[in-house]
């Protein structure tokens, strides 16, 4: 009779125990995926330029994009453009909209790859865009990141090339 008893009382605490389990995993869940987002993509877009001394009057500029995926899952990039644009040297002091400059060069980035450009949880890339320029000018360099969810990142740098 104690054995009969003992074996209901270890029945009755593993069915506990699974039923605690199976609330605990659905808390665990809705934690990862509805508060924390866990499943969305989280893109850092950092834009940075560097000169370097070319042939007489003329310098390189080299423009370094560098999208960080630093979020949980594999992201697919719609677009990554990179607009640089002519800052005119001459202007009065007052705030100047960036959005209004001449483009001076355009590009998609990702047009280069032609097998996707899919960009890993905890991966940096940098790619590269050189162009040679008249010294004593400065430049506006922006690059957008869209995703095909239609959600976009994007950076905006400038560069004087002295």
């Amino acid at each position: 009779m104690e054995l009969q008893k003992a074996r209901d009382w270890v029945d009755f605490v593993l069915k506990a125990m699974s039923i605690l389990a199976i609330i605990g995993a659905g808390g665990w869940a809705i934690y990862q995926f509805k508060i924390t987002d866990t499943d969305a993509s989280n893109i850092q877009l950092v834009v940075s330029t560097e000169v370097i001394k070319y042939q007489g009057d003329n310098r390189l500029l080299l423009i370094h994009v560098r999208p960080k995926n630093i979020g949980k899952v594999r992201v697919s990039p719609k677009r990554l453009t990179l607009t640089v644009s002519d800052l005119p040297i001459d202007i009065k002091p007052s705030v100047i909209d960036l959005t209004k400059l001449s483009e001076k060069y355009k590009t998609d980035i990702l047009d280069r790859f032609k097998d996707g450009y899919d960009i890993e949880p905890g991966v940096e890339y940098d790619d590269i865009v050189a162009m040679i320029v008249p010294k004593n000018t400065m430049y506006s360099v922006y690059s957008e990141m869209e995703f095909k969810e239609g959600d976009e990142v994007d950076h905006t740098a400038i560069a004087r090339v002295e």
